[in-house]
């Protein structure tokens, strides 16, 4: 038997019950009724329901965040949908670390038991979770600041500047500290100019773009046109946004599109990114759709753009996002939220940016995109409000 390939339990009982408990287990995963003993033995047809549906898929690896907390195993099926990290992520959230190692050592001692993975590959998973952040206590110590190189805009909060007056609305932001931006449009258009023709301009106002926006549409059509944006402006990154009609099959379909336009951008040095509103996390038979889209998506050609306005304007924690999901955050879009739910500066509304940048090694985060959706008085001003109140915010 080959060894290194995925293999279902020795028996359809054992199979079943297994993938029966982790499904059990996981929320908002978990099927509406579980399989028993009997059911296991009534045909070939009904082992191959998938018990975990929604849950991480077999062509990534066991990931627990970035770099060594990447074990490199294959995410293995075990038998009836469910993987190597469905049956660990049953068991959180994870009050502490050493729980999270005990439940990585448990479920990794049963599966080298069945021959899913080796010995050698187990030591690799127990490493990696070792490594990991995953149950640490993240503490507020007030010491420390955002690196302000990792400081940047999103410019639509000055798009009613940037089509008429580019050159001074960037001067501005330069002026007032800004070193990064991050651009949004289409291939070929971003506020009236090419990526050619934008691209120098941000340059000689002493700006860098880490990250630009573009449109699913792009991805699926013009894939080599978004490669070309992204370096004429030097970018990193390129982040897609989604829709509030999307089903459960839509954002499965768009996590097979980010991956695989995220295997080409890799080719060329970058990578693709979600940005969330709050739509996504609005539930469809128990099941969000961004947990669809994580899930479903390769942490080594995927980030996520971690809105933190819309996230929390759902109700959603930002730190219990980051801890279900280590090392997938490399992008977060600094938005504040009024007492009445509006737009603010940031710094001047009711979301808590300590509590939330104390898990900024958890999640994974490059940069920290300011952005107010609605400025007040305009653009500029705004956005210099953000700047300065983030780089004198301690967390």
């Amino acid at each position: 038997m080959d060894r290194t390939s995925a293999r279902p339990f020795r028996t359809r009982l054992v199979r079943t019950l297994l993938a029966a408990s982790i499904a059990a287990a996981i929320l908002p995963f978990a099927p509406p009724a579980v399989a028993t003993a009997a059911d296991a033995r009534t045909s070939d047809v009904q082992e191959q329901t998938d018990a975990c549906p929604w849950g991480y898929t077999s062509s990534t690896t066991v990931f627990f965040g970035q770099d060594r907390a990447d074990s490199g195993v294959p995410n293995r099926d075990l038998g009836a949908g469910c993987t190597i990290m469905d049956a660990i992520w049953a068991e959180a959230p994870f009050t502490n670390h050493g729980g999270f190692l005990l439940t990585v050592t448990r479920v990794t001692g049963s599966i080298r038991a069945e021959g899913v993975i080796t010995s050698t590959e187990r030591l690799r998973i127990l490493l990696a979770a070792a490594l990991s952040d995953v149950g640490r206590r993240q503490w507020v110590t007030g010491t420390r600041a955002v690196p302000d190189r990792r400081i940047g805009l999103v410019l639509y909060t000055v798009r009613a500047g940037m089509p008429a007056a580019p050159e001074a609305t960037l001067a501005a932001l330069a002026g007032c500290g800004y070193r990064n931006a991050e651009p949004s449009g289409a291939v070929n258009n971003f506020y009236g100019r090419t990526a050619a023709q934008l691209a120098p301009l941000v340059a000689r106002a002493g700006l860098t773009v880490p990250s630009i926006g573009v449109g699913l549409g792009d991805l699926e059509n013009d894939l080599d046109g978004v490669i070309a944006d992204a370096q004429a402006f030097g970018a990193k990154y390129v982040r897609i946004s989604g829709s509030g009609s999307w089903d459960l099959d839509d954002y499965s379909r768009v996590a097979a599109t980010l991956n695989a336009a995220g295997a080409r951008l890799k080719q060329a040095g970058i990578t693709v990114a979600y940005h969330n509103h709050g739509f996504e996390f609005t539930e469809q038979d128990g099941v969000r759709g961004y947990d669809v889209l994580v899930r479903e998506t390769d942490p080594r050609l995927v980030a996520m753009e971690l809105d933190l306005y819309w996230t929390s304007s759902v109700g959603v924690d930002p730190v219990r996002l980051i801890q279900q999901y280590p090392g997938r955050f490399a992008l977060l879009h600094v938005k504040d939220m009024a007492a009445d739910g509006s737009f603010a500066d940031v710094g001047e509304g009711t979301i808590d940016f300590s509590r939330i940048f104390a898990h900024s090694g958890v999640a994974g985060v490059e940069y920290y995109l300011t952005e107010n959706d609605n400025p007040r008085p305009d653009g500029v001003s705004s956005a210099c409000d953000s700047y300065a109140n983030l780089r004198a915010l301690r967390y």
